[in-house]
């Protein structure tokens, strides 16, 4: 078992949250589900992701903050990680060229950056389904579409939230896929919108982490895997410990707040890597079907038309705040 890096220089912020549970912008659209002392917002204009997740009266998730990777959770589709150079070369031998999102790259597919055209939530409201196209229109050049559900179950003492992707080709065409969660690093108070308690850290049991690619700083050895080590304490100033993928990951992770809050992700049997990303201020835990550039490195999962690739995730948490 090793653990994400320690950071004893940083304390809960001193000034109140700026960034409110539900931007303005996305007010009309919301969908907020909801069980005893849990309150979940799902938005569908904000790539079909999940903004909020206030248990026990304090919110786990980084709020809407200005840029589209790096808060709530959301969904990775049709490719999930960094995409080398921003292009990949289709099943019929076109190259297609994509926006770089992170310096040269682009990352994380087109879905994040997607609107719902259709959802539901259910009569008690404590479930809902969001539908979108990836197709030109979403920056896809191939035909697919997504689904996001989310169902909610328990209450603040124990509970669980669960969502699941599943990508359905319309065309024959390869994709990868993942969830992209952002955790704060200290919950935060969501009447007084104030941080409080200990920092969050990461446990897990992976049997080793992809080497980075040297040549092409941010990119990852799809067949170099090296053993994976505790992240330690981190000094500070230097930023994250980890923004690498883990391998051979059998034993559902777990996020600590102290003894406030533990919570437990299971992922379903598509996953083969877990990025994580832990700079001072997020806690960012991505279980994914296909490591990072699979396109161009391998991985990538080969879909007919018709064919699914379904990811199911489920929060799991203990509560004694």
């Amino acid at each position: 078992m090793i653990r994400s890096a320690r950071h004893p220089h940083l304390a809960p912020a001193s000034t109140p949250e700026v960034h409110p549970q539900i931007p303005d912008y996305l007010q009309a659209t919301a969908i907020t589900l909801g069980v005893d002392g849990v309150s979940v917002t799902l938005l569908p204009d904000a790539g079909l992701r999940i903004g909020s997740l206030v248990v026990a009266g304090r919110e786990l998730l980084v709020r809407e903050n200005g840029h589209p990777a790096t808060w709530g959770i959301f969904p990775m589709a049709p490719w999930a990680g960094r995409m080398a150079n921003a292009t990949f070369t289709d099943l019929a031998g076109a190259t297609h060229q994509f926006p770089p999102t992170w310096g040269d790259h682009a990352f994380h597919g087109r879905l994040y950056q997607s609107s719902a055209n259709e959802q539901s939530v259910s009569g008690d409201g404590t479930s809902a389904v969001m539908y979108a196209p990836l197709d030109r229109a979403a920056g896809w050049p191939l035909s697919a579409r997504a689904e996001v559900a989310a169902a909610l179950t328990g209450n603040a003492t124990a509970g669980a939230l669960k969502i699941s992707l599943t990508i359905t080709a319309e065309v024959e065409q390869l994709v990868t896929a993942g969830w992209h969660p952002c955790f704060r690093r200290f919950l935060l108070d969501a009447k007084l919108r104030s941080e409080v308690g200990t920092e969050g850290v990461l446990s897990f049991a992976p049997t080793g982490v992809l080497a980075r690619d040297t040549a092409m700083p941010g990119l990852h050895l799809v067949d170099a895997v090296q053993p994976a080590v505790d992240g330690g304490v981190a000094a500070p100033g230097a930023g994250a410990t980890w923004d690498d993928p883990f391998v051979g990951v059998t034993t559902p992770p777990q996020i600590s707040w102290g003894d406030d809050l533990t919570l437990t992700l299971t992922a379903g049997s598509a996953v083969t890597h877990w990025m994580v990303y832990d700079p001072d201020d997020a806690l960012c835990v991505e279980p994914q079907a296909g490591p990072p550039d699979a396109f161009h490195r391998g991985g990538a999962i080969h879909l007919k038309a018709g064919e699914r690739l379904s990811l199911p995730l489920t929060l799991e948490w203990t509560a004694k705040i």
